[in-house]
């Protein structure tokens, strides 16, 4: 399949990869593309011009890391009326799902599909994100050799915005445990025990979460919470903003604090 790839970040760059290795055609943009050698050395090309990125595409995945991001390059850019008609446009980008039917009305003629992903670098490039889909299910079905390359389990969540809604509450989710778990060791450490051995035993026993593992693998509370502390900002006002109305329980106590 002839994809392009917009946004090779930590995230897209291990992603745009895996597509490479499993024997896509594949055409990236990058602000930087000299600091894809590695993609070019493996058969892609990477350019600093969007729009002739996705010309002769068949699928173009988008990989930018906020909504104004994606509306700057897709909108604003002229990316997506550059789309071939009858190509489907994947947003792995995490946005509202608003956002994400706002995008479908500007071309008719393209099939978009939302695909939240959860995971790392590390399960993008051994091929074993999580994949949350929403859309049209012949482009879902389209998509899906490709999607298979970096992801190892790929849900259909049901209609446009059903896979960025299921995103949403994940990372709401995943916040909501990185918090607990950082509460949980801020409270091992008033006890006297070190918190970094608390981690290693926390996340192996029932406990245990990806939020603790992330924290244990940084080796202080502090430096995880630092280090994605702009991410779980962005998510959690976006998965506030989705669930309006709704009662969020245990989740809109637990992230509070994030929304603040």
């Amino acid at each position: 399949m002839r994809v392009a790839w917009i946004g090779l970040g930590s995230m897209g760059r291990p992603m745009a990869l895996s597509v490479v290795r499993g024997g896509h055609e594949l055409r990236g943009y990058a602000r930087r593309p000299e600091e894809h050698a590695q993609l070019v050395a493996e058969g892609a090309s990477v350019g600093d011009d969007p729009v002739a990125a996705v010309l002769d595409a068949e699928l173009v995945c988008v990989n930018l890391f906020s909504e104004a991001q994606v509306r700057a390059v897709l909108i604003d850019g002229g990316v997506l009326a550059a789309v071939p008609a009858g190509a489907i446009v994947a947003i792995h980008s995490t946005v509202s799902p608003a956002f994400v039917n706002e995008l479908a009305t500007v071309r008719g003629d393209v099939e978009l599909i939302d695909a939240g992903f959860s995971g790392g670098p590390d399960e993008a490039q051994a091929g074993a994100l999580t994949l949350m889909v929403g859309g049209d299910p012949t482009a879902f079905d389209q998509a899906w050799e490709v999607f298979r390359t970096y992801a190892d389990h790929i849900a259909y969540a049901g209609p446009l915005g059903s896979g960025m809604t299921l995103k949403v509450i994940n990372n709401l989710t995943f916040a909501a445990n990185l918090a607990i778990a950082s509460d949980a060791l801020r409270l091992v450490t008033a006890t006297g025990v070190d918190p970094e051995i608390a981690a290693g035993v926390l996340m192996r026993g029932s406990a245990g979460s990806t939020a603790l593992r992330i924290i244990a693998k940084n080796g202080a509370p502090e430096a995880a919470m630092t280090a994605i502390a702009r991410y779980l900002e962005k998510d959690v006002a976006i998965a506030r903003a989705a669930t309006v109305g709704l009662d969020l329980g245990t989740l809109g106590d637990a992230t509070s604090g994030y929304a603040a």
